[in-house]
């Protein structure tokens, strides 16, 4: 069977076996044709639907197998009489997310003075002005960012991009549940192309090349780390969720990506399965000087939280959800151009909104959402458990378009504040502190980057008493990685690596230091949860 693939202005034509018992989802994925599935192709999301023309209807595309396709549509002509069974089939994408997007402003995610940028104009072959180059990656669970710096720390351009994984699931969950039925190679070569492309694009932006390389630190969760590394997954998702190996992991382009180059490549432990290198990074991008009792909360897809008080720290995590990145959310895409990234609306239903890039909204991404939230609650359109007042319980509230906000959209919102609010009060508890003693609240991630800090507070996302001692400092994973391939630029001859003796010392002993709060044996954290779900 021939299968016509229609998306945006795009066409693409397909062979597939009439038998095939393969979703329509799969095909489409493995033949390069991205479309989200937040859910992971469970049937939950219905970010998959496709319209298959011959019969005027939608599926969702992971629950329509071909040998059924293929079924439907002749035993459909054969009720109609028309003959022959059809061999073409033509099907539209109606909302199509690339998953090989660009996230807009990748440079303002960055913490700390690594935002410091060098014009591109500067570059000569694989130096920089005389200097040595390193790249720095973030791979999270929505989005990847490189950063090229110079051994000065400078920062002389940014990429960003979206996983392509997320094609396979919004959340570490869902790709847990992907990579062990079957599919890890599937994903690490999602990643691994992300990387090469991303990598080669940077250095051809700025005029040097892999080879100009002097190391590549990449951050991640520790799925997102077991998935690059080609590690069983299976143990992360299952109880006591142990991890194949969260130690310093120092290897080379050519053996991680296929590079021709042998570059060394650095990723930093993880303090826990979950909580990971990219935290690890986070903590240390933030200087301190060991007097400062701080919380850092990264508000992705997997809310982590570190409370560091002299010299001890604590560490914990909880199921946060990809909401605030924009998973799960009805119209929510990730931070890319055309997403509603801020809005308010007055009593009179209003709408005033932004969007990434000045560009024609196609979705709302998670500061976006909380924006939206606030005015909502602030308005009396939806009470304090989050229920929409009956004009617009069914339909949800309109923002443009067809871009709304659903009851469902506001749940999963809730519980992700909720899972998050209520993880950091336990973690006080553990050092027996209260919000007088915390000198600083870091809110870090992409979401984190971009939030009104504000309407955070009014939400209840973070707690009231931390609002002056509240900072967004962006994506502090990515910073730590910068900070850690300039610490190690000046110990690596990469001519004559040495694995063993790449010392990343300061960073292992911020390791040493924490303890664990596992939540989910925590007896009061489900009661504050449920205390939290407020709005």
């Amino acid at each position: 069977m021939n299968l016509t693939i229609l998306f945006g202005d795009e066409k693409k034509e397909l062979q597939v076996n009439n038998d095939s018992k393969k979703s329509l989802l799969d095909v489409l994925n493995e033949n390069g044709i991205g479309i989200e599935s937040d859910c992971g192709g469970i049937g939950k999301c219905d970010k998959c639907k496709v319209r298959v023309r011959e019969l005027s209807r939608e599926y969702r595309a992971c629950e329509l197998k071909i040998c059924n396709l293929y079924k439907s549509i002749n035993e459909a002509r054969n009720i109609k009489g028309e003959g022959e069974s059809i061999e073409c089939v033509t099907i539209e994408i109606p909302r199509n997310i690339s998953a090989h997007m660009k996230i807009e402003g990748a440079d303002k995610s960055i913490t700390n003075d690594a935002s410091r940028k060098v014009p591109s104009d500067c570059c000569e072959g694989a130096m920089i002005k005389g200097r040595e180059v390193a790249l720095a990656i973030d791979i999270g669970t929505t989005t990847i960012v490189f950063a090229l710096i110079d051994d000065t720390g400078n920062v002389i351009d940014t990429l960003g991009m979206t996983n392509s994984q997320r094609l396979y699931g919004a959340d570490v969950i869902s790709r847990i549940k992907v990579a062990t039925s079957g599919k890890k190679d599937l994903l690490r070569k999602c990643v691994v192309d992300d990387l090469i492309r991303g990598i080669r694009e940077i250095c051809t932006n700025n005029g040097t090349s892999v080879a100009g390389l002097n190391n590549i630190v990449i951050a991640g969760n520790t799925t997102m780390c077991h998935i690059l590394m080609g590690y069983d997954c299976s143990s992360l998702g299952v109880y006591p969720y142990t991890p194949v190996n969260i130690n310093t992991i120092v290897t080379d382009t050519q053996k991680l990506l296929g590079f021709q180059e042998d570059i060394p490549v650095i990723i930093p432990p993880g303090f826990t399965t979950y909580v990971g290198a990219d935290i690890t990074a986070g903590l240390f991008s933030i200087e301190k000087d060991n007097k400062e009792t701080f919380l850092l909360i990264d508000l992705g897809t997997n809310g982590e939280m570190v409370l560091v008080n002299k010299d001890r720290i604590l560490v914990t995590s909880t199921a946060a959800g990809p909401a605030f990145e924009g998973g799960n959310i009805s119209c929510g895409v990730a931070s890319i151009s055309g997403a509603i990234s801020h809005v308010t609306i007055d009593k009179t239903g209003m709408v005033s909104f932004e969007t990434i890039g000045k560009s024609k909204p196609i979705g709302i991404c998670g500061s976006g959402l909380l924006d939206a939230i606030y005015e909502l609650r602030e308005n009396g359109y939806i009470d304090e458990n989050g229920l929409f007042i009956d004009k617009y319980f069914e339909e949800g509230f309109k923002l443009y378009g067809s871009i709304r906000i659903s009851q469902d959209d506001i749940r999963h919102f809730q519980m992700a504040k909720a899972a998050v609010r209520a993880g950091l009060e336990i973690l006080l508890q553990g050092l027996n502190l209260t919000y007088e003693d915390i000198d600083n609240l870091y809110i870090a991630g992409g979401f984190g980057s971009g939030i009104d800090v504000k309407k955070a507070a009014g939400v209840g996302l973070i707690p009231r008493e931390l609002l002056i001692k509240s900072e967004a400092i962006g994506n502090s994973s990515l910073g730590g990685a910068i900070k850690i391939a300039n610490h190690v630029m000046y110990g690596i001859n990469k001519y004559t690596f040495d694995k063993e003796n790449v010392n990343i010392e300061e960073v292992d002993k911020l390791i040493s230091l924490a303890s664990e709060v596992d939540l989910s044996r925590h007896d009061e954290f489900k009661e504050k949860y449920m205390e939290y779900m407020y709005i």
